[in-house]
């Protein structure tokens, strides 16, 4: 007897790990369009999320299977170096000086970083597009 087995796509690793890159770019964004909305604010201090380290994106989502080890098949190859020992998460000190209001917020800055989260975000939306593509594809295919 066959069983019927249903496949979801948000239990898939690659659909897990984009969303919650959009996830944070999306709370990023929020950040930033709080920093514009308090610009004129006497005293208000710009803040931004924490960078999301490619480590701590791979934690967050469990694994099926155990990372493979990465071994050199060639003595030409470089050895891998141990994960460098910098800081995945910090909040934002901006090195500009405040206003005479107090006020540390950079209007071009951060519409700068907002318009880079958006173009990522964009890019994450398209990937998450394509990746359902493919996997309609292969259904599809599977199915005739």
């Amino acid at each position: 007897m066959r069983r019927n087995f249903i496949m979801e796509p948000s239990n898939l690793s690659v659909f897990q790990r984009l969303n919650s890159r959009m996830h944070w770019l999306s709370k990023r964004q929020s950040v930033l369009a709080e920093n514009v909305a308090n610009a004129n604010t006497p005293g208000y201090k710009p803040r931004d999320l924490k960078a999301q380290s490619f480590e701590s994106a791979m934690a967050a989502v469990p694994s099926s299977s155990p990372p493979a080890a990465a071994a050199p098949s060639s003595p030409k190859h470089f050895k891998l170096l141990a994960s460098a020992s910098r800081p995945d998460v910090r909040e934002r000190q901006d090195d500009m000086d405040p206003s005479i209001t107090g006020n540390a917020v950079d209007i071009e800055s951060e519409l700068k970083k907002s318009s880079d989260t958006a173009l990522e975000y964009q890019t994450m939306a398209h990937l998450y597009r394509k990746h359902m593509e493919m996997l309609r594809m292969a259904v599809a295919a599977n199915g005739s």
